[in-house]
């Protein structure tokens, strides 16, 4: 009867054994890609696919205006809420780009545009006098918007020319960094994005095509 029992206890024994280390928590740090494969790589800027929605045309002529230099500022936190809008356009633009314009035929209102502007920063080296201690000359690093960031949305009856909306960021707009233009009233618009040194992201959506 010894020699039954003895192999079978220790099989009992490497089950228990297997079953807790199996509980063991994982290691700080969460889970990790297997076999030394990395994670996905993320859609390059600029590159999402196109929806089809929007047909592009040429920009409107417009003139060129002085650039004065932004500050950021960025507006509170909102709660998402439920989306019942059609997405027409869903892209991130890198500035410098050629000025985007489309021809959308807005059939059941509303139109919303929503952007985000991520400016260049720029990083200065100004050499100046310490405020404390012995008030040595130091090289202070300083970092801020470029001065040639902007970006802008203009939304213009395609037959008339007519400015319906307009918004933006730097120049002659605010410097927040995310907006939303709305059109409430059905027609055929020519929508145009256009900007500099920065990356901007920018939601179409319309409420129904």
């Amino acid at each position: 009867m010894t020699r039954v029992y003895k192999p079978f206890s220790v099989v009992i024994v490497l089950v228990l054994v297997l079953a807790s280390a199996g509980c063991a928590e994982l290691p700080p740090g969460g889970f990790e890609w297997s076999g030394g494969a990395s994670p996905p790589a993320e859609t390059p800027a600029g590159e999402d696919p196109d929806s089809g929605y929007l047909t592009p045309v040429t920009p409107y002529p417009t003139a060129t205006s002085d650039v004065v230099r932004p500050t950021l500022s960025r507006p509170p936190e909102t709660t998402p809420t439920s989306d019942t809008y059609v997405t027409i356009y869903d892209q991130t633009i890198q500035y410098p780009e050629a000025t985007k314009a489309f021809a959308f035929d807005l059939a059941k209102p509303p139109l919303i545009i929503e952007y985000e502007v991520e400016p260049k920063m720029i990083t200065r080296i100004k050499h100046a006098k310490s405020d404390y201690g012995n008030r040595e000359y130091k090289d202070y690093k300083q970092t801020y918007p470029s001065e040639s960031a902007w970006f802008a949305v203009t939304i213009r009856d395609q037959e008339s020319g007519t400015i319906v909306a307009e918004e933006g960021f730097g120049k002659l707009y605010s410097t927040d960094t995310r907006k939303k233009v709305f059109v409430g009233q059905s027609g055929n618009y020519l929508i145009q994005l256009a900007g500099n040194d920065a990356k901007v992201h920018v939601l179409m959506r319309a409420g129904g095509v």
